[in-house]
């Protein structure tokens, strides 16, 4: 009797740990992989309404986000702005797309305000970043190539891109050591590399170009992780104190 019963919870343990393999499975989530013929985009949203109103924003009348406000580099967020720190993209075609920034009517992906709307010519097996800056008549847009060569181990990649819209020209320091000089209002800079400093992260400063006074600083271990490539950039309002205007400098991962 005491051989069956044995033998009974052999069989039965066998059956739970082999359930119990199949049930602890791991999903890792949908994913689509890019192909040669397709264009990875991110849209770094900066058009900075006071009111700070939630938008959308289309591929050809298609609607690709979340609902999203100002300093926001959709897809993946990233540092000293909305959003996570994914070096996310997303997958369009090429040719010329329609990119629009709308509000819409409450529930729907219906456009309520357009708010902005560009054609960019993109070409397949290509990355891209459309920067959206300033309000109203005079919002604008910079569509930059972006580069995924990885620096070598114990350096970080960069590129600067200046979105202030009343401030002609900017330089870019970290520390006191500058990094890029004279970029000029929707220009970006070429990319530049740097070692991983040792001991204390120091701050990065955006001053007006020549100048000495900092419009916007940024600090964090997070902007200088080895081999990782980053987009800078500086955007709003100087002269301007509330949050959605003020001056920032804020980074995003394009790897």
């Amino acid at each position: 009797m005491k051989s069956i019963i044995q033998i009974f919870t052999t069989i039965l343990l066998t059956v739970v740990i082999c359930s119990s393999c199949t049930k602890n499975e791991i999903h890792y989530g949908e994913f689509e992989k890019v192909t040669p013929d397709q264009v990875m985009l991110k849209v770094n949203y900066n058009i900075a309404y006071a009111a700070n109103p939630f938008v959308q924003i289309k591929i050809n009348g298609a609607r690709v986000s979340a609902l999203i406000q100002t300093r926001y580099p959709y897809p993946g967020g990233g540092y000293g702005t909305l959003g996570d720190s994914r070096p996310d993209y997303l997958v369009t075609k090429p040719g010329n797309q329609e990119v629009s920034i709308s509000i819409p009517k409450k529930g729907t992906n219906i456009d309520s305000v357009l708010l902005y709307k560009t054609s960019i010519a993109v070409e397949a097996g290509k990355a891209y970043t459309l920067h959206l800056t300033d309000t109203a008549a005079t919002t604008s847009s910079l569509l930059a190539l972006d580069d995924f060569t990885l620096p070598d181990s114990g350096a970080v990649r960069y590129k600067f891109v200046n979105l202030m819209p009343n401030v002609p020209s900017v330089d870019l320091y970290y520390g006191t050591t500058l990094m890029a000089s004279g970029i000029g209002y929707l220009k970006e800079s070429d990319y530049f590399t740097m070692k991983i400093p040792a001991g204390t992260v120091l701050a990065w400063t955006v001053r007006t170009a020549g100048g000495t006074t900092a419009l916007a600083t940024y600090s964090s271990v997070s902007t200088v992780l080895n081999r990782r490539i980053y987009t800078i950039f500086a955007t709003g309002y100087t002269g301007r104190t509330d949050n959605v205007r003020k001056p920032y400098l804020a980074f995003f991962l394009t790897r």
